[in-house]
């Protein structure tokens, strides 16, 4: 392979028609290049050009020889550029939107690990669905964890995790129900705590498991998922959460679980079309992909 300079010069050469232009296209000699022609000459045992009073004209050798390796030169030429300019800037502060509850219990090891490289700093920005892609298509965010699948063609990402849904309640009631079937007739005689007023997590589990509508009273409005738990375990109704968020609870007795397990959520890593032409944004996609499926492979039996 030590006559891939010769071919990069071969394919400049062609390109410009002129040996001089190419010369100073390479920034080398014009005998260099001359030499360099003269080599892949040797190498395909055929004349590549003719020349002319103002320039080169190729032969159909050339033209052919062009054909097959022109793009793979300028593939290797953007691979070397990539990685010289990912070895010079992916230094920096990136922004990273997502859930406050994912980023506080699940995402720690691949954001400790992604500071730890000493390359990137860290500015999260927490919200729900909507705040996370506003921040996504204002520029704000350059990459953002979300449950929600992106639909807009702006938008590139690849599954990061799932999450299990759990039906929770409040021990004491939670063992009053005891071991009796959870219907949606028995539910809906109990308060429901939300991080939303559509009541997304509630009303997917009840469509899905159930197969009917939640028609509970609405104790509480809360846009933390983490502090859902907390009112829960205070002695308020139910909710559905998602596992990370009420395993421990229900391992310590302060939570029970009822019903059927609940739908898998996919988690996401999102980003804009482009964002990873950014080596810095290149860098922390990869680094968090690597700790992908953490919280799935956490709930699979030992």
């Amino acid at each position: 392979m030590s006559y891939l300079t010769h071919l990069k010069t071969f394919v400049e050469v062609y390109r410009s028609g002129n040996i001089t232009r190419a010369a100073a296209r390479l920034h080398m000699s014009q005998p260099a290049v001359t030499s360099h022609i003269q080599a892949m000459e040797n190498i395909v045992g055929k004349e590549l050009f003719i020349r002319k009073a103002r320039g080169v004209e190729p032969t159909a050798i050339a033209d052919d020889l062009a054909l097959q390796v022109a793009s793979h030169i300028d593939t290797l030429e953007q691979k070397v550029a990539s990685i010289r300019s990912r070895a010079s800037t992916d230094h920096g502060t990136l922004h990273l939107a997502g859930p406050a509850e994912y980023l506080s219990l699940v995402a720690g090891p691949a954001l400790a690990n992604l500071l730890q490289a000493d390359k990137v700093n860290l500015v999260i920005h927490t919200g729900n669905k909507s705040n996370i892609y506003h921040l996504l298509e204002n520029d704000v965010a350059e990459l953002a964890i979300t449950a929600s699948e992106p639909t807009d063609a702006m938008y590139e990402y690849q599954k990061l995790d799932k999450e299990r849904l759990i039906l929770v309640m409040n021990r004491v009631q939670g063992k009053l129900l005891g071991e009796r079937e959870i219907s949606a007739a028995l539910l809906n005689q109990h308060k429901v705590v939300t991080y939303d007023e559509q009541l997304p997590l509630v009303r997917r589990y009840f469509s899905e498991v159930l197969n009917a509508a939640c028609e509970s009273p609405v104790a509480a409005v809360c846009p933390d998922i983490r502090a859902i738990s907390s009112i829960i375990k205070a002695g308020i109704g139910y909710s559905v959460l998602p596992d990370y968020l009420c395993k421990e609870g229900i391992a310590k007795g302060e939570l029970v679980a009822l019903g059927k397990p609940g739908p898998e959520n996919d988690v996401y890593l999102v980003w804009k079309k482009g964002a990873l032409r950014h080596p810095r944004v290149d860098f922390a996609k990869d680094v968090i992909m690597a700790f992908a499926n953490i919280n799935y492979l956490s709930t699979l039996p030992d």
